[in-house]
């Protein structure tokens, strides 16, 4: 797909009663005059539910951009819109449609999640809004049935599960134990995961999103012994496994995929979590470039947690647009599909798909300490 044109808005009838409010903002129609500094930027993803703590930094870490930036650029006029899907699809798709109605909006930090940005994409695609994800994984999203105004700041599963597939290998893994949540993020991750290690898989089984009793798949486990068990899924479901898993007696060491990068995990799976490992396509906050984990502790009272940067890089990117006067939803994809540059997470350059450059994408295993996510290892690239 060629991704250096301009994308018109087509048939879309820009519907200026949307109005929307987060942060304080409410806005509602006028939007930006061509080659001004001025624009708003949406942000779609979980910030409530069981599943927040994995969003939550990264909108922060883009707040964080906006702030600094509207520091030193006085005569801009940037709003930043929060807008809370709870990671389901079936609320994505009503905040799409409205971001998309409402010319103000240039662009939009989302979705946050696999599933809610396979849900709204062709929606942002017909009116011309550019996306970039900073935590969405699946392959697909780029891979298959592309649109041009998607991006993402982040690396995909394929490369994800790789990685972690190459992880278990080092440690001298012989027999894993695959489980996954049967999602369309959890799913792919796990395949990924099984077709590379190959015979090192003992057996695999899937679990079901909001299921809360294991015990089924506990027995699988336990049966077939395994040296390593491995879950492709989200904190919600994968905490109350994690502690099934340990009351049943399956000892193994116990790794997961990005959806369970968050306070959220440890929090559900208590001190059962102590020890679990936890991979992601993000790096160490206190890793990125600059002073931003200092700046993120000093303006939020907390350490930044997933996807903080990558967030923040997501947000940089818009922000550059627009003080380059792309106002405009057909110039800032422009900007953006030819965007060339240093952020603070990696150097970033979308392909023709709309992924950064994979030789720049590092995966890190997290370990769970005293229930909290400590960065352990870069994992080395193949």
């Amino acid at each position: 797909m060629r991704r250096n044109t301009r994308l018109g808005l087509g048939g879309l009838a820009l519907a200026l009663t949307f109005a929307v409010s987060a942060c304080g903002t409410t806005d509602s129609g006028g939007g930006a005059d061509e080659g001004e500094c001025k624009g708003s930027i949406g942000f779609m993803g979980a910030l409530s539910g069981s599943n927040a703590s994995v969003v939550i930094p990264s909108r922060d870490g883009a707040k964080l951009a906006l702030t600094q930036f509207l520091e030193e650029n006085e005569d801009c006029d940037v709003k930043m819109v929060d807008f809370d899907s709870e990671g389901d699809p079936a609320k994505a798709t009503p905040i799409a449609n409205g971001i998309a109605s409402n010319e103000n909006f240039v662009g939009v930090i989302g979705g946050a999640f696999s599933g809610e940005t396979r849900a709204t994409k062709a929606t942002f695609q017909e009116a011309g809004v550019t996306m970039i994800s900073a935590s969405a994984t699946a392959t697909d999203l780029t891979h298959t049935d592309q649109v041009e105004v998607f991006h993402r700041v982040n690396g995909y599963d394929e490369v994800q599960g790789a990685a972690i597939a190459r992880y278990l290998a080092a440690q001298d893994a012989k027999k894993v134990f695959v489980v996954d949540d049967s999602t369309t993020y959890g799913g792919p991750l796990a395949d990924k995961v099984k077709a590379d290690l190959g015979e090192l898989v003992i057996d695999s089984d899937k679990v079901q999103e909001k299921q809360t009793e294991f015990s089924a798949t506990v027995s699988k486990v336990k049966a077939a012994n395994p040296d390593w068990v491995f879950y492709a899924g989200y904190a919600a479901e994968a905490g109350p496994f994690l502690k099934q898993l340990r009351a049943g007696g399956v000892k193994a060491p116990f790794i997961g995929g990005d959806g369970l990068y968050g306070a959220d995990f440890p929090k559900a799976a208590g001190a059962q979590s102590e020890g679990a490992l936890v991979t992601c396509p993000c790096i160490p906050a206190d890793t990125a470039e600059g002073t931003f984990a200092q700046d993120f502790e000093a303006e939020y009272g907390i350490k930044p947690g997933a996807y903080a940067a990558e967030g923040f890089d997501a947000m940089t990117i818009f922000l550059e647009g627009l003080k380059d006067g792309n106002s405009s939803r057909a110039d800032m994809l422009e900007f953006v599909n030819n965007y060339d540059a240093d952020g603070i997470t990696k150097h970033i350059k979308f392909d023709e798909n709309g992924d950064v450059e994979v030789e720049n994408v590092a995966i890190w295993v997290y370990k769970i300490v005293n229930g909290e996510l400590v960065a352990d290892q870069e994992i080395p690239k193949a």
